[in-house]
């Protein structure tokens, strides 16, 4: 299947270009400049960090995540949901992934610290979306990969930074608990840049964004 016969790219696209935007703009206006491999993306968003930019990111964030939906749905025909409960599981996954995506960026926008009246808030919205949606898209592209081998590359692309992340962090929490949490002293303090949970979320977020484009490929059985 082409991208030309697929009704529902045109919404993937102005997704992605939203958010790219977004995360530029915000990441110009960052104080001091933006450290990308040692910087959470969640520190563009915030008001606290990013005052004069956060708007950009978590609203291009949150705008990018809503034209998302109509894509998602779009998918229902194309991918043969309708016939199959994984399927329809994994179509209910990515919609529950881009509803907590949506308030992240309502929250980034309209909340300065949503952790005061919620503690751990943003950080369950946030593991909220990125299981949502990578459960949802290993679902399809698992299914796709057993009938055609080529998207064993987008899923293992997809899952690379999550596994990664795992063993990275786990390293660090029981053999380097001294250095604190990641910031932009790491880098002054050596530490590479395969440890940083932002370098590998950073990779995350591309190969999730990506990996939901190549769902509109995949051939309905």
């Amino acid at each position: 299947m082409t991208f030309r016969k697929f009704p529902g790219i045109g919404w993937y696209i102005t997704s992605v270009v939203v958010l790219v935007i977004g995360i530029l703009i915000a990441a110009q206006r960052f104080p001091g400049g933006f450290d990308w491999p040692y910087m959470v993306a969640s520190a563009l968003a915030s008001q606290r960090y990013n005052p004069d930019g956060n708007v950009w990111y978590a609203g291009g964030f949150g705008l990018a995540t809503a034209l998302h939906w109509p894509y998602i749905n779009a998918l229902r025909e194309n991918l043969g949901t309708s016939e199959s409960t994984l399927n329809r599981f994994a179509l209910l996954s990515l919609r529950l992934g881009l509803s907590c995506g949506i308030l992240i960026g309502a929250e980034g926008v309209f909340v300065r610290d949503l952790g005061h009246w919620f503690p751990r808030g943003h950080e369950i919205l946030a593991l909220c979306t990125f299981i949502g949606l990578y459960t949802g898209l290993l679902i399809f592209l698992i299914q796709a990969m057993f009938q055609q081998k080529i998207y064993a590359l987008p899923a293992a692309l997809v899952t690379l930074p999550l596994v990664a992340i795992g063993i990275s962090q786990l390293w660090i929490y029981y053999s380097q608990r001294e250095i604190g949490w990641l910031n932009s002293a790491w880098r002054e303090m050596g530490i590479p840049v395969w440890l940083s949970f932002a370098f590998w979320q950073w990779l995350a977020i591309f190969f999730l964004t990506i990996g939901l484009g190549s769902l509109s490929l995949i051939r309905k059985n």
